[in-house]
Order: C-alpha cells, then sequence, then structure tokens
C-alpha cells in the first residue's frame, strides 16, 4: 500500500500521477467497525469497477486546526498503526491531507474538482455523518450532484453495537473508563498501543490513548518474543509498570507493543493488596 501525505506543495503532482479509483473518505480513527464497513464497501464497488481502492482522510484533527490549538483531540492510533490497519483491508493507497484552515475553507464543489475529480475518482463512499467543504456544506447524500454528476456516491449507515452507535468517541469513553473487552467488539480486534521503556516504566507513544488506573491482562511483543504479563497504569502519570518487574529485566529493547486483553483488578484493590 502507498501512503501519500497530500499538501498544497505536492498537490498537483499527485492529480498527475492519479489513476481510475473508488475512495473511502473520512478520519477513520480506530478503524472501528463503522470504518471497515465503509472500506469493504468501497472494496467491492471497486472490484466491480477494475479500479483501486483508495483511502482518503485527513491529519490533524479539524477540531484542534480550526481552534487554533486550543482543542486536543485524544487520537486512538497514530498515522502508522492507522495505515496497518487500511493496508489489511485491501487498500492500495492511503491519501492524507493537511488539514489547514486553507483547506477547510474551499467550497464544497472546489474540494470535489481538486481532490476527487482530478484524481480520477469514479466513485466515492462514505459514513452517513461525513461531511466535506466550507462548513461541512457537502455531505455524502450531495456528492454526486456537487460533481455534476461525474462521481458517484454510496453513503454507508452507522453500525451498531448493543443498541448504541459505534463511532470513535464511543471507544474513547471505553477505553477511558477500562472497559477493554467492549473496545474490541467496537473496534473489530483487540486494543494494541506501542510504548517506549525508560527508567523501568513503560509509556505510551504519541497519539496512543492510556486506559483508566487499575490492573490489566496483557502481552507484550518485543519484536523477538511475545509474554504474557500484567501491568499497572497510573493515568495521572501517564506511567505503566509491570505487576511482576522481573519482566523488564527480559525485555532489553526500547520499545515494545503492548496487546491489552482485559481489565482485572482498581487502582484502589492494586494499593490495597501493594
Amino acid at each position: 500500500m502507498e501512503i501519500i501525505h497530500l499538501n498544497d506543495g505536492n498537490l498537483r503532482e499527485w492529480q498527475k500521477q492519479s489513476r481510475r479509483n473508488v475512495i473511502a473518505l473520512g478520519f477513520f480513527d480506530g478503524v472501528h467497525k463503522g470504518h471497515q464497513k465503509v472500506i469493504r464497501t468501497a472494496r467491492q464497488i471497486a472490484e466491480k469497477s477494475d479500479a483501486a481502492l483508495d483511502v482518503m482522510s485527513f491529519f490533524p484533527h479539524p477540531k484542534t486546526v480550526l481552534s487554533g490549538g486550543r482543542v486536543q483531540v485524544d487520537y486512538l492510533m497514530p498515522l502508522e498503526e492507522k495505515a496497518r490497519a487500511l493496508e489489511a483491508l485491501g487498500v492500495d493507497r492511503f491519501y492524507i491531507v493537511e488539514f489547514t484552515k486553507a483547506f477547510a475553507s474551499l467550497l464544497k464543489e472546489d474540494y470535489i474538482k481538486a481532490y476527487l475529480d482530478r484524481f480520477d475518482t469514479i466513485h466515492a463512499v462514505a459514513g452517513y455523518d461525513f461531511s466535506y467543504g466550507f462548513k461541512g456544506e457537502g455531505t455524502i447524500d450531495s456528492l454526486e450532484a456537487d460533481s455534476g454528476g461525474r462521481i458517484a456516491a454510496s453513503r454507508v449507515e452507522q453500525v451498531a453495537y448493543q443498541g448504541e452507535k459505534i463511532s470513535s468517541t464511543r471507544i474513547r469513553s471505553a477505553i477511558l473508563e477500562g472497559r477493554i473487552s467492549e473496545v474490541q467488539q467496537l473496534m473489530g480486534r483487540k486494543y494494541r498501543t506501542c510504548a517506549d521503556i525508560s527508567q523501568g516504566y513503560l509509556s505510551l507513544k504519541p497519539y496512543y490513548m492510556l486506559p483508566q488506573d487499575g490492573i490489566y491482562d496483557v502481552v507484550i511483543d518485543t519484536g523477538t518474543g511475545r509474554h504474557v504479563s500484567q501491568i499497572h497504569v497510573d493515568r495521572k502519570a501517564q506511567k505503566i509498570s509491570f505487576t511482576r518487574q522481573c519482566l523488564m529485566d527480559e525485555i532489553d529493547q526500547n520499545e515494545i507493543a503492548i496487546t491489552w486483553e482485559r481489565r482485572i483488578a482498581s487502582y484502589s484493590f492494586y494499593q490495597l493488596m501493594a
């Protein structure tokens, strides 16, 4: 899968290198089950149309840019993790548009011309709540008309779990409250983060979320081996420690991956036992 960062400086060059494609549009933070439905729908259309399957997203989050940095968003995963999830779904190209105030100010027709028409997009697929153009005036329902009929569009309805919409916001809440089994149901895979090791503690790398205080069953992947373990999370300090400290002596890498299995005890219970 190709990963292409788009900005004002290279936009025209990548327009020239475009090819016939079906594109999935959205932010796709977490690449959860709702996002997966959007991408699988686009893949089915691409296969029938003998076209490439592309995803176009953007970074950083619009709320951060439009607030002048005052609003900071808790991301579920960094771009490289998002790319791995998209590649597993069969995506050919992953476009990441630099989100700026100028990009947000584009008229909806100008957005379609610059980012879809000139990229040879024949069909766009997005969730029911996707919007584009200045003040979000364009929606997936208006895209075909906004393109003058040149680009077909498909709307994907929401995906629910236990009667409630699956969303990145819901997943963030579940992580913050330590509901790891629910996170797995919403994302369609186990929650995985990368961490650095420093001074006997683990700290998550940027753009990952740290779950609620407590004790968790996890699997630690060092790249050369996997260890079933338990860790203690201290959210206030943004630190993670092993409940069995001797495991730290077995790990000589500076970076590891943590697959979160379940929360088994609260912070207060851990303090009592300690």
